[in-house]
């Protein structure tokens, strides 16, 4: 090692850079071998991924040793401009050196690891790589149910989770508390309709329990809390005139999609086969119309009413001179106003009119050559 610093130091500036070249492509091209060939070794896609990290760690610190015993002369002699550098670094690319304050905040406070379920933000999936400067997830849920892959594989900056909220669905207590919400009429049996949920989630769930314990007991090994039920539970509420029951159940975090549909298929099954003593209620809107009083007729021209009541009696006050009948001949409508338009298709001459026909023998009792 003293005699490799020796010879460095011997050589010129230029022989160093491209000494420099040389090397890094050469630690480059023995780390990507040993990076494709060496985890094949390894059964477990953990241990591979492990290897592969490590491999890929190590190359990066051999060339900074490297350039580091390259450069050792003039390390001394370039320290204040190093560090002046280092400072305007650091301010241009805040972002970057956020991102990598972030990964070692995930390696050591152990926030996920590659293979947990998490939700940065509104973005969930299972973590799938965690680089030096983003975290890479297969994404789960948008626009398909809940815990299924839609394909999107996401890169998130690794200074997101020192500044917002990071949910794990894989540390600790690995199952989550779901629930499903049936609706039946009034007329149903809500005393069976309790006992088939309850007989059926008993059914579907009893295989998680166990686990479920063993996994809530890590959980309160760790931090202070009560132990909630892990049994299912059934409530009733009254929502629009219907019976709607809640089951509430634990489930594991990878199976929600699938654990529903069971719960479903079995109590559409039970539903069928309950001879009526359970019916669904159909979930409609309904609203209410306030209707109001009749409206008032129209006033109509007086020649209009007096005509329709000709024998309508007429009150008179005693003392007051009698009232003179409204003849409907001297009502005189008034006449509509007439636009630019209309007025300029009055003003035109009326078509000639054709002469009248002649009237016919029978209807006048003379010929048409009488006169």
């Amino acid at each position: 090692m003293n005699s490799f610093a020796q010879q460095a130091g011997s050589l010129s500036l230029f022989a160093k850079c491209v000494a420099a070249i040389v090397g890094i492509i050469v630690i480059y091209v023995i780390f990507s071998v040993l990076e494709r060939t060496l985890p094949r070794h390894f059964g477990r896609a953990d241990a591979r991924y492990r290897v592969r990290k490590f491999i890929a760690f190590f190359g990066y610190v051999c060339v900074v040793l490297f350039l580091g015993l390259l450069f050792e002369d003039r390390l001394g002699r370039l320290s204040f401009a190093i560090g002046v550098v280092g400072a305007g670094v650091a301010v241009a690319l805040q972002d970057v050196v956020a991102s990598i304050a972030g990964a070692f905040s995930i390696g050591f406070s152990k926030l996920y690891t590659v293979g947990d379920r998490i939700q940065i933000g509104d973005t969930r999936g299972d973590v799938i790589d965690i680089g030096l400067l983003r975290t890479t997830l297969m994404e789960t849920g948008n626009w398909v149910s809940k815990d299924l892959y839609n394909g999107r594989i996401v890169r998130i900056p690794n200074s997101t989770v020192l500044k917002g909220t990071v949910f794990n669905y894989s540390q600790g207590f690995q199952f989550l508390w779901d629930e499903i919400k049936l609706l039946f009429t009034t007329t149903s049996d809500c005393h069976y309709a309790r006992e088939m949920l309850m007989r059926v989630a008993r059914e579907s769930i009893g295989e998680y329990l166990i686990e479920a314990q063993v996994s809530w007991k890590v959980v309160s090994d760790n931090f202070k809390i009560l132990k909630p039920p892990l049994e299912p539970i059934v409530t009733l509420n009254v929502n629009n005139g219907s019976l709607e029951f809640g089951l509430s159940y634990v489930v594991d975090y990878t199976k929600r999609t699938a654990k529903q549909d069971e719960l479903f298929s079995k109590i559409v099954e039970e539903v069928a086969n309950s001879n009526g003593r359970l019916q669904w209620s159909s979930c409609t809107a309904t609203t209410t119309v306030n209707v109001g009083p009749a409206s008032a007729p129209t006033s109509q021209p007086a020649s209009a009413s007096l005509s329709n009541a000709p024998d309508a009696p007429v009150s008179h006050v005693p003392g007051a001179p009698a009232p003179q009948p409204i003849a409907a001949a001297n009502v005189v409508p008034m006449q509509p106003t007439t636009t630019p338009a209309a007025s300029a298709s009055t003003s035109q001459p009326p078509p000639a009119s054709k002469p009248p026909a002649p009237l016919s023998s029978r209807a006048t009792g003379h010929s048409a050559n009488s006169d």
